[in-house]
């Protein structure tokens, strides 16, 4: 494992840990009554995702820098599958939690997303 993911890794982690520390406040507090159980998993799994997708990025762009451009458009298509498939089948589930569910999964995407955009975009200014 290279030093550029062994560090992607650990921001990671400390921003899905900022994450669920400011979510579990909220929902304890101002959001109570959109609470629903299972935002930790949402969580876990966006955190799971983007590592991966962006671990399989690095190591595509280490082999040839060309490759950079399809492994990034591959990530993004197999994260929105597996986001899209997750979605579905949890709201057909449990739909008593439609839109607590939507709005959290849209917030904790979208955090990750900035994240590893700013991170790609570092890796790309240290490859050049």
């Amino acid at each position: 494992m290279t030093d550029t993911s062994r560090q992607f890794i650990i921001k990671t982690l400390i921003l899905t840990i900022i994450v669920f520390a400011i979510a579990s406040t909220l929902f304890s507090t101002v959001l109570k009554t959109w609470y629903f159980t299972f935002y930790p998993f949402q969580l876990l799994l966006i955190a799971t995702v983007t590592t991966i997708g962006h671990l399989w990025i690095v190591r595509a762009t280490a082999q040839n820098a060309r490759k950079f451009t399809t492994a990034y458009m591959a990530s993004v298509t197999l994260k929105l599958m597996t986001y899209l498939i997750f979605m579905l089948v949890y709201l057909l589930i449990d739909r008593s939690h439609v839109i607590a569910f939507v709005l959290t999964f849209i917030t904790f995407y979208t955090i990750f997303t900035v994240f590893e955009v700013i991170q790609v975009l570092k890796l790309i200014k240290k490859q050049s």
